[in-house]
């Protein structure tokens, strides 16, 4: 690839330092946005929509062209600012994250002159459309001068959201998959969750590390665990269930108050030490019953050596491999799922051949390097074809 020397923009339309799944973002739109400026910190710039939390941990010490505004501020005193910064600064791309195809924010780049305005989406864009208002959408997509060049997705299930949802024609559109610290997520075993957690080492632990919302599923791997501790009565296996805040594991208790299984269920919080806890687990479980796109920890889990249980939902089907780096099931099937999860711990060799391929499809395709590399690509080809 040609050496660019080209001032990029990305805007992130909420606070910094907001969690950890957006810190990996961060890091890859800053090499990206570093590699096409040539090196040269100048031409690299951050927006976001507040610094309340401080200047972002995720980009480097000594970069220092980090601002706050707020995408969703549409006054007159707000764009005239944007204005100003992109025409100062002449930038050239505006790599927008979880933007929509049109928004109103775009006009504002377009008149700064900036001629390459892209959306990263990790989410959903709509949803599928009778073919009436999907005919509507396209020639609504077509017709804005608020549009962006080109939508970035992170699976090919979201892309097609925006296809046949949106109206976004397919040429717009470009798949990046995540990819995976394969040094830091490595398949090392030990002990640690038995001994910090104090789980006992006779039992087979079945991790989940997400959000508690209602979409994640983790009211079907709670079904699933009663079913397989309960009804089943296996005593061998333990599920971890991390991610929780404050009450938020209370309704979950709840579903298995009375049953004497609490020592089968444990909610660990929200840790940091995900790396260690995944050294001690059997496999990793992704219940989601809402959409999902290609969530980080399902590649997380398989770099660690863990075969993945996950819902048959559209982006997962992408991070998981049925039969080859994991299983899937029906999503909100509890009884599917401890069929699975039963036969995870029942045949040790399946889970072991699974976690090992599942290792290998990262370290051959779904680490920080191979993302990186796919990303500037298609940023550079995109920069090219707006300049034509």
């Amino acid at each position: 690839m040609m050496m660019r020397n080209d001032s990029t923009l990305v805007v992130i339309p909420f606070g910094s330092n907001v969690g950890y799944a957006i810190a990996p973002l961060e890091k890859l739109f800053f090499e990206v946005a570093l590699s096409l400026g040539g090196g040269v910190y100048g031409n690299v710039h951050f927006a976001y929509k507040n610094l309340d939390r401080g200047r972002p941990l995720s980009l480097p010490p000594d970069f220092h062209n980090v601002w706050a505004y707020n995408v969703y501020d549409v006054s007159q005193s707000n764009n005239d600012m944007l204005d100003a910064y992109l025409r100062r600064y002449e930038i050239d791309l505006v790599l927008l994250f979880d933007v929509g195809p049109i928004s109103p924010l775009i006009k504002v780049i377009r008149r700064a002159g900036v001629r390459t305005v892209l959306s990263y989406y990790g989410a959903p864009v709509s949803s599928v459309m009778p073919l009436w208002k999907l005919i509507l959408k396209k020639c609504v997509f077509w017709c804005s001068r608020s549009r962006v060049n080109g939508l970035i997705f992170e699976s090919q299930a979201m892309a097609d959201l925006a296809i046949w949802g949106y109206g976004v024609p397919r040429h717009l559109i470009d798949i990046v998959p995540l990819g995976v610290d394969i040094e830091k997520f490595r398949p090392v075993r030990s002990n640690y969750a038995y001994e910090q957690l104090n789980i006992p080492s006779d039992r087979k632990i079945i991790i989940y590390g997400g959000h508690m919302e209602r979409r994640k599923g983790v009211h079907t791997l709670v079904e699933a665990a009663i079913e397989l501790l309960v009804k089943r009565g296996r005593k061998d296996i333990c599920f971890l269930i991390c991610g929780n805040k404050g009450d938020e594991s209370r309704e979950f208790e709840a579903m298995y108050e009375g049953m004497g299984i609490e020592a089968g269920i444990i909610f660990g919080g929200y840790r940091n030490d995900m790396v260690q806890l995944y050294s001690t687990s059997l496999c990793g479980v992704i219940p989601s019953t809402g959409w999902d796109s290609f969530p980080r920890t399902s590649i997380e889990m398989a770099a660690a050596g863990l075969p993945v249980i996950a819902s048959r939902l559209q982006g997962l089907c992408e991070a998981v491999i049925d039969g080859e780096t994991g299983l899937l099931f029906t999503p909100g099937d509890s009884i599917m799922l401890a069929n699975l999860i039963e036969k995870m711990v029942d045949e040790p060799d399946l889970a072991e051949k699974l976690g090992k391929q599942g290792r290998r499809r990262c370290e051959q395709e779904l680490n920080l390097e191979m993302q990186q590399k796919r990303l500037a690509a298609i940023v550079q080809r995109r920069l090219l074809l707006s300049q034509d």
